[in-house]
């Protein structure tokens, strides 16, 4: 009698229905690498483009690798005063505009998540159809709503508008960071004698810091790619943010500097950039813990 044919399959041998599955789980791996290649590649030709005609002291418009590397396009952007002065002005709008927007969103936030009351829905969704409204259906009575109050080409009223604009995406953010608090943490705080305002501020809003971040660093990146809006409203070339100031490397008749350009779009991005960077591990987080309701 055959021991072995009795005894089943050899030691170490693999049943079919594994190697099956082993073969199906490389076959997804392979399209999820090829799929993830080809994403990848996607975003990452135009910056290594961009990169390239940087660092080319005679880019055009077809691509070609430089004769040599130079950084006389950055130097030369970098000497310019009004790079310096635009670089200002965006800070200053979208970084006050940020600001502005995530404290009415705090305020307005509150009522929303802690209290049921009428017309709650309603309010809400409205907040959610003034974020879809593009700028250019109201930019004409908003030209004419600032002159006529002599506001054209002033800071101040423009980074409020610009407030305006970001403001609701911001409630619906911090709506939703203080929903997932727990009420009883302010609570407590009303028993030693604090009132709802300090309970927010003092106990609320500590545990929401990484819902501010999230929503200040929606909005500054929002107020700084923002072109519209200062293009329109402000008209001295002294006030113009960065993200406006780009057009000066689009010359007459077409010619456009496009090593200048690809210079400048990189020194663009890395303001957001790294306030991305030095932001990614509070955003990686979670509240305090036991924070949560449930």
């Amino acid at each position: 009698m055959n021991l072995s044919a009795a005894t089943g399959p050899e030691l170490g041998a693999k049943p079919r229905s594994y190697l099956g599955r082993s073969a199906r789980a490389a076959r997804k791996d392979l399209v999820k690498a090829v799929i993830f290649v080809v994403v990848f590649c996607f975003f990452a030709l135009p910056l290594f483009l961009l990169v390239i005609d940087a660092f080319n002291a005679s880019a055009t418009v077809s691509f070609a690798l430089p004769s040599s590397i130079t950084a006389s396009n950055f130097t030369s952007v970098l000497s310019q005063g009004s790079f310096w002065t635009a670089a200002l002005n965006a800070l200053v709008l979208s970084g006050g505009s940020g600001l502005i927007a995530i404290v009415l969103a705090a305020l307005a936030a509150y009522p929303l998540s802690r209290f049921k009351f009428k017309g709650r829905v309603a309010y809400l969704l409205g907040v959610l159809f003034v974020t879809g409204v593009p700028v250019t259906a109201l930019i004409v009575p908003l030209f004419e709503f600032f002159r006529s109050f002599g506001w054209i080409d002033q800071i101040v009223p423009v980074m409020l508008l610009m407030a305006a604009f970001a403001a609701p995406i911001s409630i619906w953010l911090m709506k939703t960071f203080l929903d997932n608090i727990d009420p009883a943490l302010e609570e407590s705080t009303w028993v030693d004698g604090a009132s709802r305002f300090q309970g927010y501020v003092r106990v609320v809003l500590p545990l929401m810091s990484t819902g501010l971040l999230v929503a200040f660093l929606l909005d500054f990146i929002t107020g700084w790619a923002n072109f519209y809006v200062p293009f329109i409203l402000l008209s001295s070339s002294s006030k113009l943010p960065i993200a406006v100031t780009i057009y000066q490397f689009f010359g007459s008749y077409g010619t456009v500097e496009y090593g200048r350009l690809a210079a400048f779009s990189i020194l663009y991005s890395i303001p957001p950039a790294l306030l991305y960077v030095f932001t990614g591990g509070r955003l990686g987080g979670s509240f305090t813990t036991g924070a949560f309701k449930g």
